[in-house]
């Protein structure tokens, strides 16, 4: 037997409060991917920039998602900014680096030893060599081919 009033205010309606939500770590984690293919494929124009933006736009996302509860990791979006902007930072100095070579090679004349290595190859390739004779023969007539 209960004690008098004991118990008395406390309904039991039989409905459970509901589950808190699930945190939202899809942008966090997609950072951090990014960044880490970001760094991995930095040596291409599309690898480190556009992969390094992509992650810095999503760490961002995802920090700001932690920052107001709806996440719960911030360290891994914030490990995604940070590979992000390094594999963008080496990405553009490929990148520049990639140009410059380009001029070089076009205004140095370089575009006219590869086209004279072409024409040789496909000569000597059409006289019956295979590609690595055509390759190794030509490496030795045309000039600039060998650094000379």
């Amino acid at each position: 037997m209960s004690a008098p009033g004991e118990g008395y205010g406390q309904w039991d309606t039989g409905a459970q409060a509901a589950p808190p939500p699930r945190p939202r770590n899809g942008m966090g984690i997609a950072a951090l991917v990014l960044g880490i293919l970001a760094i991995l494929s930095c040596w291409t124009a599309a690898g480190g920039v556009l992969f390094g933006i992509l992650a810095i736009v999503f760490g961002v996302i995802g920090a700001g998602r932690a920052r107001r509860g709806v996440a719960n990791n911030r360290g891994v979006a914030i490990a995604g900014i940070v590979t992000g902007v390094l594999g963008l930072i080496v990405g553009i100095i490929f990148v520049v680096i990639g140009i410059f070579v380009g001029f070089f090679f076009v205004s140095g004349g370089g575009q006219a030893v590869f086209q004279q290595a072409q024409q040789c190859a496909q000569q000597r390739i059409a006289q019956g060599a295979s590609p690595q004779q055509a390759f190794e023969q030509c490496r030795q007539q045309v000039p600039g081919l060998n650094g000379g």
